[in-house]
């Protein structure tokens, strides 16, 4: 990758004469006609009307996108009641597809999210919502029962009432890896903190003058309270979303269409830089998102996937079309393909992969932003120039 490059179109006798201080008059020699010389296409001026489409298209994508991680969180909370009224092996693995399934969603919504609270004004509140929804890595000790301490987490703390808004107040309460709402303290609960969760440890238990203080009983309303703190945060985030609410979407529809569009690749420059090249570790010490699930290489796919599909997308006008060179366009897709093909070879979580393998996939990421931003200088071969003639006249 290099510096910021501007494509001019300038003749080599000019650039010659600029070099020398002697920019003047020509003599009648040098104005005689002499052969064209190629330049570098420069990225096409975006027509407004094309503008005002895509980044109409890109926000109802996003609308698209939130629908379906909604419905995949409904789904997973199905799944929960009936694992919670019938504890089965099947019924817990059936929630943990479902948890699979709906992370995998989420994770494809994330560069919307980033675009929708990209405003100096709404970036708190984005950074809230990721951190309620997302948060990891995640203390399993703060939630259940872990090994060498049969007495840890919220399921034993009695004095921890668990209704919806304390356990939110209980979020990251003195440590950031002390989550008790999102998608990984969920996973902790389904996997279990060591992942040898059995289907009995969700059975109701009774006895006692108060049984919903047994930890049984506190583990499945929990697993239930988080499920539903799941669900509340996105339907908040849908509600807010279409164009005709004019919450998240008059802060972009404010913009004109040409700086929509700077605003998209803004906010994917965010996503690669905050999300995927975070999900990529650069030693085998770091922490892992999805440990128990195995999961975080298929969030990074499912980001790339929204990514590449405003990029790059299969038909119609994309990112690259409007604002790249067609050496950059045809590099940005050449690269997002080869990523995902490592992808799809390493382990996952993919911070078990070689430490090779990652370095790659890195390098890859940091290629795939550079293109995007329109900083990479890409050689231009022979369809890629246009004649410039050196002609010049007083």
């Amino acid at each position: 990758m290099t510096g910021s490059i501007v494509f001019k179109r300038i003749s080599v006798a000019l650039a010659i004469l600029l070099g020398l201080g002697l920019v003047g008059c020509e003599s009648r020699e040098d104005r005689a006609p002499r052969e064209d010389t190629p330049a570098v296409k420069a990225p096409p001026a975006v027509d407004r009307k094309v503008a005002e489409r895509f980044s109409h298209t890109i926000w109802q994508a996003g609308e698209a996108q939130l629908i379906d991680a909604r419905a995949a969180v409904e789904a997973l909370n199905r799944a929960l009641t009936t694992l919670l009224d019938k504890p089965s092996a099947d019924h817990l693995e059936s929630a943990k597809l479902a948890w699979l399934d709906a992370h995998r969603e989420f994770a494809a919504v994330l560069p919307y999210i980033q675009l929708a609270f990209a405003p100096a004004e709404l970036r708190d509140q984005g950074r809230e919502l990721l951190l309620a929804m997302d948060s990891w890595p995640v203390q399993p000790g703060y939630l259940d029962t872990v090994p060498g301490y049969s007495e840890s987490g919220i399921v034993n703390d009695t004095a921890v009432e668990l209704t919806l808004a304390n356990l939110r107040r209980q979020h990251r309460l003195t440590a950031h890896e002390e989550a008790s709402t999102g998608f990984h303290a969920l996973e902790i609960m389904l996997w279990g903190p060591t992942s040898e969760r059995s289907a009995d440890q969700f059975q109701a238990a009774s006895g006692g003058e108060e049984p919903e203080a047994l930890a049984a009983n506190r583990r499945r309303e929990l697993t239930r309270l988080m499920g539903e703190a799941l669900a509340e945060d996105l339907a908040s985030l849908e509600r807010r979303w279409p164009f005709t609410v004019n919450d998240l979407s008059r802060h972009f529809l404010a913009l004109q269409p040409e700086a929509r569009l700077q605003q998209v690749r803004a906010s994917h420059l965010r996503t690669v830089d905050e999300e995927l090249l975070r999900r990529l570790p650069e030693s085998s010490e770091s922490d892992v998102e999805s440990g128990r699930a195995a999961d975080s290489k298929q969030a990074i796919l499912a980001m790339l996937r929204t990514l590449q599909a405003a990029w790059v997308p299969t038909q119609g006008p994309g990112l690259a079309q409007l604002l790249l060179t067609p050496r950059q366009q045809e590099a940005l897709a050449e690269r997002f393909d080869t990523l995902e093909e490592q992808l799809l070879k390493m382990e996952d979580p993919v911070e078990l992969a070689e430490l090779g393998q990652l370095a790659s996939a890195r390098e890859l990421l940091e290629d795939i932003a550079g293109l995007m931003s329109g900083r990479a200088e890409i050689p231009a071969g022979e369809d890629d120039v246009t004649p410039v003639s050196l002609t010049t006249e007083h």
